[in-house]
């Protein structure tokens, strides 16, 4: 133990310490300030003023007093204790310096609160340090806000538990304007917290008797002076060094006479209060985040009924009717979990709640009678992985809500049936997005497999900004996943605007969706990927600006608050493991309602370097300063580094180099192993062609989200070939058409996404028999040996590196083989064995009608038990129409087997044509199209022949007049017609010409 004069550099086991600067200290007189290494925490006071004061208050039994020994110091400054002279203070020494030294120390004294004043005597130098005090005590005190280090809960918060006749003071006085107090006894207050220290804010008044409260943490019991000259928010009760977890606390009032009170609660920085169960939660606590009862990864079924509450989360909440088997499932990525419901004693008195196979129970009973927001079930230490939940009744009779669910901060709410990644997608399954657009353009889609924002409405708009689902449902004959948006993702946009952009065709726009590199980071390496910084704030560690946690005030990020910036500014490094090659950078600013928006990056630099020393630029630029918005770099790299560095030049604190911040930053290269494509949807030429996209997949309200509001379709109306088809409106099965140039909100854009594989590799693990492949969900067994095509088509992986970390779990670990396919086409649910996919059949030149007067007709014949339909192109092949049924022609993409089967024309069609003389014009060429499909394999679809009717061109030239006439055509010297006076008629063929030509009759019947 130390003595007087000896050096105390930290306070000793038993102790803590409060520098000079403590707002709790005051001083009278003349102080100056001194600043060196050698003083606790760099900085003293000092002065030379007799009859100069400290003073303060404290609550313990001990007391060390800190300053510095020197040999012009002062020898007899007074030590006061509840106005009581206790000890002089001689900082006198005639050796060398001390500092910081032990220069008083008084134990013994009675437990609670003491006043102390150090007076100076004489004009030496007196300094003065800090102060200890045992580490039951603590300083006291007027603290009208949370010191550095610390938060304020005010009483109102509904983490409180008032058991008794407690009451509400009004006053300036008080923190935040109110105070509970009451003279009961028994009168009690709980609550929960996590943290490693807790303060009790009250009042303090000579109207109460001395240690008239008690508080209790995790079971130990302690008392709390409130006696004293009136003072408001003074600090009552201090407690620190707990352990850092989860602490339930009471205070009570134990004495007759008096009051206790209570006005807030200060805990640390980075704890929070915790709600217990049958508590209202308006707003997610610090480290949740809130997902809503209308969030679209809930899965309700059953019967549901939308209730709209000003006491429920976000004024709605969803409750299941008292009869069928209702349900509600989701999965979560996360940690822990929380149900909030609407409480009532006649609600669900024992639902079941399933997570990950584990089944236990709760009761909507619980809480303040018909309030929302009611915390009915909380499963915390999980484990950190996806978890599956399922919630339903186990009688029926009874009535219970959702309002809303609660996971980790960093967690993420998913649909039971969503996959992150493109490889895990098969019929049925789905994967979100992110789409953001202007008024009549059309937007940018990002982040697939991502959850950047709240869902888009069903409803849409025009200016879009929001995510969605792609839900796959079919592969097509050439091998792509086509997968169609679950709601309208923009309204008030038109055909043309589609058309122009390159949706509206059969072939669709190709789109870029880039893969970010960094996993989503749960703490500072993930997957492989390390992050680190020059420098953060408390819990704002840099591994947080890629967590993809960017919703709600709670979100996580990397910050940086008061650390001078090493040259080059303040960095985030991210390390890969192994050379990526990067060009792509997406970054988020603060949100204004976090109070940070002006420490938001501005000026920023990248850097690569393959061995974290020699960095080499790769491109700069500068963070708009918007509120809560993504901003994308694309730039030009040619070559590949190991580490990126992120350099902060400035931020929008006044350009500080010393305060920044980043909510969320991605880096990706604009290689995948997938081609993406976009277009609109076909929805059938009228309204009994069912053989279209929209009537073979939109086949249910809840899942589409129709909600009456029209889709763009890439059909054109059979019966007027300016307007196009429109799905959706006023029902969802219901068919209508509109002009290529409507805007209104009640049409929108729903688009059909595409997805070809680049690298057909596709692989599966042996593991002893079991053939196996890893998806998100873990290891799955899809069959036994030996495998087969359908098991690589369906299942097979198309990169082993997802998987290697978790060869260790399979059972055969000694003896795995690698299986390998190369499928070259996936399988098309549209066609049945032995059905060939269509063909598209083209005439290679033209038919020339140059030697043709008129075309009389044209007739193709042919045998259609599947589907055959014909286009023709009258400029060699350059474009191809197809005459529609209002009589207008269309051009038709004979590229696309969509468009082509949609536009084109029958047989029939082609048959009616009258008009085959004005169409092919002056160029006098023709050519045609066809489409062959087969429904089954025992369809027969064939083309047999073309016939013409026409007036060859030229005139006929008559015989010398006699009894029998003879006709020859000008430009067939070969073709000869007799006609004969007694009515009959010969066709004449031969060889030669003119009228000494020898020719062949042939007996052609008689008129």
């Amino acid at each position: 133990m130390a003595t007087v004069g000896e050096r105390l550099l930290t306070p000793e086991e038993g102790w803590v310490r409060y520098d000079h600067t403590s707002s709790f200290i005051k001083y009278t007189g003349t102080w100056e300030t001194e600043t060196g290494s050698w003083n606790y925490g760099g900085t003293s006071t000092y002065t030379s003023t007799g009859g100069a004061t400290i003073s303060f208050s404290f609550s313990g039994t001990q007391l060390r007093i800190i300053g510095g020994m020197f040999n012009d110091r002062a020898r007899a400054t007074e030590v006061y204790i509840d106005g009581v002279l206790r000890g002089t203070i001689n900082e006198h020494t005639t050796g060398s310096p001390v500092s910081p030294a032990l220069v008083f120390n008084l134990e013994g004294l009675e437990n609670g609160v003491h006043t102390v004043q150090i007076k100076t005597v004489g004009t030496k130098f007196f300094l003065f340090d800090a102060i200890e005090v045992n580490t039951q005590g603590f300083l006291v005190g007027q603290l009208e806000s949370p010191q550095k280090g610390w938060k304020r809960y005010e009483n109102s918060i509904t983490q409180f538990h008032f058991h008794g006749n407690w009451k509400t003071e009004i006053n300036t006085v008080h923190s935040g304007g109110s105070a509970i107090t009451t003279s009961t006894i028994g009168d009690k207050v709980t609550f929960k917290f996590n943290g490693t220290k807790i303060r009790l804010i009250s009042d303090r008044n000579t109207n109460r008797e001395r240690n008239s409260t008690k508080i209790t943490i995790d079971g130990i019991t302690e008392t709390v002076d409130m006696y004293g000259s009136p003072i408001g928010k003074y600090l009552s009760y201090e407690k620190s060094g707990l352990e850092n977890t989860i602490h339930t606390v009471e205070i009570e009032h134990v004495k007759t006479g008096g009051f206790t009170t209570l006005d807030a609660i200060d805990i640390d920085d980075t704890g929070t209060l915790i709600a217990s169960i049958g508590q209202r939660l308006p707003e997610p606590e610090l480290g949740w985040k809130r997902y809503e009862q209308d969030d679209q990864a809930l899965s309700y079924s059953g019967t549901w009924v939308v209730q709209t509450s000003n006491t429920s989360s976000s004024g709605t909440a969803i409750y299941a009717e008292r009869t069928g088997a209702n349900k509600v499932r989701f999965d979560f990525y996360g940690t822990k979990l929380r149900i909030l419901g609407v409480a009532n004693s006649g609600y669900h008195p024992n639902l079941k709640v399933v997570i990950s196979g584990v089944e236990e129970s709760y009761s909507a009973t619980i809480g303040s009678q018909n309030q929302g927001s009611i915390l009915q079930y909380e499963k915390l230490g999980l484990e950190l992985k996806r978890h599956s939940v399922e919630i339903s009744s186990t009688v029926e009779g009874y009535w219970w809500y959702i309002d809303g669910i609660d996971i980790d901060a960093n967690g993420r709410l998913l649909h039971p049936d969503e996959v992150t990644k493109v490889n895990d997608l098969e019929v049925g399954k789905r994967i979100r997005f992110h789409y953001s657009a202007t008024s009549g353009t059309v937007g940018k889609f990002s982040d697939l497999g991502m959850e950047i924002s709240k869902f888009i409405p069903a409803s849409s708009s025009a200016s879009s900004n929001g995510d969605g689902y792609f839900i796959m449902v079919d592969t097509d004959h050439q091998g792509k996943k086509v997968l169609l948006a679950d709601r309208n993702i923009q309204n008030n946009i038109s055909w043309d605007v589609l058309n122009t952009a390159g949706v509206a065709s059969g072939s669709g726009l190709p789109l870029e969706i880039l893969e970010d590199l960094v996993p989503t980071m749960t703490g500072q390496t993930t997957d492989g990927v390390t992050i680190t910084a020059s420098a953060y704030s408390a819990n704002d560690m840099p591994w947080k600006a890629f967590d993809n946690n960017v919703l709600g005030q709670e979100r996580s990020i990397w910050y940086v608050n008061g650390t001078e910036a090493p040259v080059g500014g303040h960095w985030i490094k991210v390390d890969f493991g192994s050379q990526k090659n990067i060009n792509y950078l997406s970054l988020i600013g603060m949100k204004i309602s976090t109070g940070y928006l002006n420490n938001s990056i501005k000026d920023w630099q990248l850097f690569g370097s393959n061995d974290d020393s020699t960095y080499e630029s790769v491109t700069s630029g500068t963070v708009p300063n918007n509120e809560d918005a993504k901003f994308v770099y694309e730039f030009i790299n040619n070559k590949s580094y190991r580490y990126y560095r992120i350099n902060v030049l400035t931020s929008y604190n006044n350009y500080s180099t010393t305060q920044i911040a980043i909510v969320e930053a991605e880096l990706a290269e604009r290689k995948h192993d997938s081609a993406f494509t976009f277009r609109l949807p076909t929805g059938g030429v009228n309204s009994t062609d069912k053989d279209n996209e929209w009537d073979k997949y939109i086949t249910d309200d809840q899942i589409w989200n129709n909600v009456n509001h029209g889709s763009w379709t890439s059909t054109t109306d059979q019966s007027n070939s300016k307007a196009r088809v429109i799905r959706g409106y006023n029902g969802l099965t219901n068919w209508t058409s509109g002009s290529t140039d409507l805007t209104i909100p009640a049409r929108g854009f729903r688009p059909v996404l595409t997805i070809e594989p680049i690298n057909n590799n596709r692989f599966l693990i042996l593991d002893g028999t079991d053939v196996k492949t890893y998806t998100s969900s873990g290891w799955e067994t899809v069959g036994t040996t030996p495998p087969t095509d359908d098991m690589f088509l369906n299942k097979g992986m198309l990169d082993l590196s997802t998987c290697a970390p978790y060869l260790k779990d399979l059972k055969d670990k000694s003896n795995l083989k690698i299986l390998v396919s190369k499928p070259k086409r996936e399988p098309t649910v549209a066609h049945l064995t032995g059905v060939p996919v269509p063909r598209i059949v083209k005439m290679k030149n033209d038919t020339s009608f140059l030697g043709v007067a008129k075309i009389n007709s044209l007739t193709l014949s042919g045998t259609e038990k599947g589907v055959l339909r014909v286009a023709i192109s009258t400029d060699s092949g350059a474009t191809w129409e197809a005459k529609q049924k209002d009589g207008s022609w269309t051009t038709v993409d004979v590229t696309t087997p969509i468009e082509f089967k949609e536009k084109a024309m029958t047989i029939d069609d082609f048959n009616s044509i009258s008009e085959w003389d004005e169409k092919i014009g002056q160029a006098r060429n023709l050519r045609c199209a066809f489409y062959f499909e087969q429904s089954s394999s025992a369809d027969e679809t064939s083309l047999d022949s073309l016939t013409m009717d026409v007036d060859l061109l030229d005139s006929w030239d008559m015989a010398m007049p006699g009894v029998d006439y003879k006709y020859g055509y000008n430009r067939n010297t070969n073709l000869r017609v007799l006609l004969l006076s007694n009515g009959d008629y010969k066709i004449n063929v031969g060889s030669g010409g003119g009228s000494g030509s020898t020719l062949t009759e042939v007996d052609g019947g008689t008129f």
